[in-house]
């Protein structure tokens, strides 16, 4: 079952909102989530950089959309998801969406600078 939520080991480095086992109140919960959020924004800018840089690398439009690698990059989630006890049902939506939102933006970033 890939939406079994195995006990998560601890996220490495510091977090000021409290660790959501210990949370009371519906406030800490949601100290909780609008850090990992600014967190996630910061992540997902980084990425979204990465889209850059392989729009200014790529020799061709049409290696743009990768499939392999798309597959591959899914393969990876899903064993770091399983790693970190994060639902695949949660995971897989994500990444698959992220992914055709950065694909779109590389086609729109290479077409850009290759006027």
């Amino acid at each position: 079952m890939d939406d079994v939520r195995l006990p998560s080991p601890r996220a490495a480095g510091p977090f000021a909102a409290p660790d959501p086992d210990l949370c009371e109140t519906m406030k800490e919960v949601r100290q909780g989530v609008d850090e990992i959020d600014r967190m996630l924004v910061a992540l997902i800018a980084r990425r979204q950089g990465y889209m850059d840089a392989a729009a200014r690398v790529k020799p061709s439009r049409t290696v743009v959309r990768d499939e392999a690698r798309i597959n591959q990059v899914l393969e990876n989630v899903k064993a770091e998801a399983a790693r970190m006890g994060l639902s695949w049902g949660i995971a897989e939506p994500v990444w698959r969406e992220m992914m055709e939102r950065c694909i779109a933006y590389e086609f729109d970033v290479w077409d850009a600078t290759r006027g």
